[in-house]
């Protein structure tokens, strides 16, 4: 039986609607959704998001794969796009929503949840923009449209509160997934076979990053192919993605790869090393404790327009929940078949590297909390939702 069966919503039913704008997003999403739904009370989710949100029991009026956006430049050039998105989503929010989810994607995100100020709409913010990396600005501005931020790496919390912002920190919902996978399958092992190693490519969830990103993962590998006859490829395909692009940008590779489609955690346990874009993945990779490299690549135009905003020095969250930059980030330029293939090089024939590296990805993993983030998520909206009936519990980080 589908969850939409079991709670299935009525006419009285309050109306949660969620707003996801990317991969991550989604995924984040639908655990909520499926902690919210598992409550068994009367509530209806409606939303943005995409095919993880959909399989939890919500109900998708706009499919996120029309905003797979990257890069300050490239957003200009999709302007009309997000303009119609944001006028469903205002719509939307006049079908008697109860409670507004937003889940990060900032830009959009903060426009909507000034519009659901105006109307009286409570707003969850799940998920805090990257406020700490650039834009420290939006804090205040969260401040005046935002009821409650949910927040998930162990550091957002002070800047919050700080700004005396309500604000909660539940963990990492990474670490549900991951609880989950190894309750399944207790018996997970890596090849750990040095000439015939198993390499993941995660080359991000938006199409203008597979194509910038996935030629150069393929050119390294190819270099390093004879030094290592053996070597598997392996690729997660993203739900946001057709399998036709991956198909098309690997069909003509001497490499031995192997698409998968599911969880990344399928495709990392299997793996010895990983190639992967910044972003949500690394973290997916330092709670599987597998030595990588991360790469990053977007227009020119809008690196340097980056680089003049962002106010730290790492490019990826592994390394900035670390507070230390012990994996390698190959950026713009040095997202080359040269670099690349140096650094894996590196990692496969260095018995000492990667056992320090999977030692500092241990303690990544350890900072991000306990499982079990999504349930407590759930249960901070609910406490919200249910405020004009009775006074709200006591706020706080969960211990």
């Amino acid at each position: 039986m589908s969850t939409e069966t079991l709670h299935k919503p009525s006419e009285k039913s309050p109306r949660i609607m969620i707003i996801a704008g990317e991969a991550s997003g989604d995924l984040h999403g639908g655990r909520l959704a499926k902690a919210l739904l598992s409550q068994n009370r009367p509530i209806e989710l409606i939303g943005f998001g995409g095919t993880a949100m959909q399989q939890a029991g919500v109900d998708i009026r706009y499919d996120i794969k029309k905003l797979g956006i990257v890069g300050l430049i490239e957003i200009l050039f999709h302007l009309r796009v997000i303009w119609e998105a944001y006028r469903y989503a205002i719509s939307l929010l006049k079908s008697q929503v109860a409670l507004l989810v937003l889940i990060d994607f900032s830009g959009f995100n903060l426009r909507v949840a000034k519009a659901a100020k105006k109307m009286g709409i409570p707003v969850v913010y799940y998920v805090s923009p990257q406020v700490w990396a650039w834009r420290s600005g939006r804090v205040q501005t969260i401040a005046k449209y935002v009821d409650q931020m949910i927040v998930i790496l162990p550091f957002e919390k002070a800047i919050y509160d700080k700004a005396h912002v309500p604000c909660e920190f539940v963990g990492h919902p990474l670490l549900d997934e991951l609880s989950e996978i190894k309750k399944a399958d207790k018996n997970i092992k890596r090849n750990n076979n040095e000439k015939t190693p198993t390499i993941a490519l995660l080359p991000g969830s938006r199409k203008r990053e597979v194509l910038s990103l996935l030629p150069a993962m393929l050119a390294a590998l190819e270099r390093i192919q004879e030094e290592f006859p053996g070597l598997q490829v392996l690729i997660p395909v993203a739900s946001s993605l057709p399998t036709e692009l991956i198909l098309e940008l690997t069909t003509a590779s001497p490499l031995p790869i192997t698409l998968i489609k599911g969880s990344v955690y399928d495709v990392l346990f299997q793996a010895d090393v990983a190639i992967i874009a910044s972003g949500t993945a690394t973290l997916q990779g330092a709670l599987a404790n597998i030595p990588m490299v991360i790469v990053y690549k977007i227009s020119r135009i809008s690196y340097i327009l980056a680089r003049y905003l962002i106010q730290i020095q790492s490019m990826s969250l592994a390394n900035i929940v670390a507070d230390k930059p012990f994996i390698p980030e190959l950026v713009q330029e040095n997202v080359s078949a040269t670099r690349i293939s140096s650094e894996i090089r590196h990692l496969l024939t260095d018995k000492d590297a990667y056992k320090k590296m999977k030692q500092n990805l241990s303690e990544v993993s350890s900072r991000l909390g306990s499982p079990g983030a999504s349930n407590r998520a759930a249960k901070i909206i609910y406490r919200l939702l249910d405020k004009q009936s009775r006074p709200a519990a006591p706020s706080g980080q969960y211990s």
